[in-house]
């Protein structure tokens, strides 16, 4: 097939050039070459494309209509070529980032402006979605990465950790002082994220290993009602620590002691083992690697905080 294409290549350009001897020019190849080119290609489709002029050549009516096609053909593999070339200077390209509410605003927002400035060309696709469904989309190969927490199981991906964040549980001075000692587990009320949501799971793995379980009788798929709850006295919920530091400077909500500690987990970027990723998504992982050397933990604490949609 090269062959052949080498063959279309030098047959446009003497079409275009109407001479064999400024062909071979351009082309940077003897006049012979060209000649013995241009008779195999009429040969193999045994027409003839050019009949000789004062000049040099020109097209027979069937060489006309046959470049007619390869014109059209050679502008684009030159536009192929162009996006080649710009794809590799990262002036064009996509990349698909599936990422929860809140990772989105408070870790992936504030690296995304550093890219773009980097990068202005490149389009960048979010895709607002939990842990467990930005997996499912980079599975089926719609998405490039994932802004995620640590997923539980990593057979399939590569997990970058940029970052990491404590789940504890919190409730009103008043709902805990109506509760008495030690009554915690026993007549606690407790509000937790839906199910389907890898925070509602780590913390119920969580509990399990200390052969805990809890049924929860309030769950939202939204954090900042478990927190408005939870002030408002109506339970224990379990929530992420850097989202409630203010409530608990205040005093508005109390951190429980007498529940056991739960295990810090990561956040980061995953990609999938198995699917390549594009040019521009390999520069935006780079970008996120080398941005989250100078991160030690999440600037979660913001004066107008959204923390709904947790991971």
């Amino acid at each position: 097939m090269s062959g052949v294409m080498e063959l279309y290549r030098i047959f446009f350009m003497v079409a275009e050039c109407g001479n064999i001897s400024l062909a071979a020019e351009k082309l940077y190849i003897s006049q012979p070459a060209v000649s013995k080119s241009v008779k195999k290609l009429e040969e193999t489709s045994g027409v003839v494309l050019f009949s000789r002029n004062s000049r040099g050549v020109q097209l027979t009516s069937e060489g006309k209509l046959f470049y007619e096609h390869i014109k059209k053909a050679m502008a684009e593999i030159a536009r192929g070529e162009d996006l080649l070339k710009k794809l590799l200077q990262y002036d064009k390209g996509k990349i698909s980032v599936g990422v929860s509410t809140t990772l989105f605003k408070h870790f992936l927002v504030p690296k995304l402006k550093s890219f773009i400035s980097k990068y202005p060309h490149l389009e960048i696709n979010v895709v607002n979605r939990t842990t467990f469904e930005s997996l499912t989309l980079m599975d089926e190969g719609k998405i490039d990465l994932c802004m995620i927490s640590k997923p539980l199981e990593l057979a399939h991906y590569n997990f970058l950790e940029q970052a990491e964040i404590q789940d504890i549980f919190v409730a009103s001075k008043g709902y805990l002082a109506s509760l008495g000692n030690g009554e915690t587990l026993n007549r606690g009320k407790f509000i937790f994220m839906e199910k389907g949501n890898i925070t509602r799971e780590y913390v119920e793995r969580s509990l399990a290993a200390n052969h805990i379980a809890v049924n929860p009788e309030i769950v939202f798929g939204n954090m900042d009602f478990l927190i408005e709850f939870a002030k408002i006295g109506m339970g224990i919920a379990a929530v992420i620590k850097d989202f409630v530091i203010q409530e608990l400077a205040e005093g508005s909500l109390v951190e429980l002691t007498n529940l056991p500690t739960i295990p810090k987990r990561s956040v980061g970027i995953a990609y999938h083992k198995h699917l390549p990723l594009s040019l521009a998504a390999s520069v935006f992982l780079e970008h996120i690697i080398h941005d989250g050397r100078s991160w030690g933990r999440l600037d979660l604490r913001t004066d107008d905080r959204d923390r709904s949609g947790s991971d």
